[in-house]
């Protein structure tokens, strides 16, 4: 599922650690890399190929970094708005997933200002692995850090059992098969909907939820995966995914979106959108359309 990638640059610092990033995916069978800085001349008509060629040698060192991990990779440099030309080459080059970084918390203020990552999410109608990037300025020059590199140490299924999330499934399966063994499933029950009225029924809600989940184990143990915890919290879903995350080091959170409803989700309280702009791990999102 993940054979072909789109990983988009910015030629910041930080986005050498989506570069980084994407090099683990050659554990679940990424081979070829499609390396996208898009150059947005919205109003600097003509300095194009000014700009590609100062792009250059960051793309190149990149690229080598790519193929030290055994990548076939291509650097396209198409001119135009990010978001758009990002999810484009995706589909033109038959990428199967595309891969972005984004800076957590300042996600919701990249949404006031068009940020790359939220439009991309909400424009994709393929998966979106969006990495967590943290900036640490202390020094003279901002270093970027993410949360790990080893994307199968501990996959994390979150799922409210819609069908957005069975689309979901299918890549855990994958991850199961290139050799994770520890995957937590996890489904919150919603205390903004069971209180106060279902309330006296959580316990039943419980047993019927956590009787689904152990199905959907009984198929990942059959893949190889050795430790699987079952996880059914009370709460507010966002907070809880977040919080066994950080808590239980996840090194991946995959979950379903409503795809272009991504963008109207976020003033609803998105359960998506709140994970990838708090979560430690990156978030693998799997759009309804694809």
């Amino acid at each position: 599922m993940f054979s072909s990638i789109l990983v988009g640059s910015d030629l910041s610092p930080s986005s050498y650690c989506v570069v980084e990033y994407a090099k683990s995916l050659y554990q679940v069978g990424c081979r070829r890399v499609v390396l996208c800085y898009v150059i947005y001349v919205k109003h600097l008509v003509g300095l194009g190929d000014t700009m590609r060629e100062e792009a250059t040698p960051v793309l190149e060192a990149q690229k080598r970094e790519l193929e030290s991990a055994g990548l076939e990779v291509t650097v396209e440099t198409p001119i135009g708005v990010p978001g758009i030309e990002i999810t484009r080459l995706a589909a033109q080059s038959g990428c199967r997933a595309i891969v972005v970084g984004s800076h957590g918390h300042n996600l919701f203020r990249d949404i006031l200002i068009g940020g790359v990552a939220t439009d991309v999410v909400h424009r994709a109608e393929r998966p979106v692995l969006v990495v967590r990037l943290e900036i640490d300025e202390q020094g003279q020059e901002p270093r970027c850090r993410v949360g790990s590199f080893e994307i199968l140490s501990h996959v994390v299924y979150a799922t409210d059992f819609s069908d957005n999330a069975e689309r979901a499934f299918p890549y855990v399966e994958e991850f199961a098969r290139s050799g994770c063994r520890k995957m937590t499933l996890l489904h919150v029950q919603d205390s903004s909907r069971i209180r106060p009225h279902l309330e006296h029924r959580l316990e039943e809600f419980n047993e019927i939820d956590r009787s689904r989940l152990e199905r959907i184990a009984l198929r990942l143990r059959e893949l190889g995966v050795e430790q699987l915890r079952v996880e059914i919290p009370f709460g507010a879903p966002a907070k809880e995914i977040v919080d066994y995350v950080a808590r239980e080091s996840g090194s991946i959170v995959v979950m379903g979106t409503h795809g272009r409803g991504f963008i109207a989700d976020i003033f609803a309280g998105s359960v998506a959108h709140n994970v990838v702009r708090l979560a430690q791990s990156p978030v693998l999102l799997v759009p309804s359309v694809q």
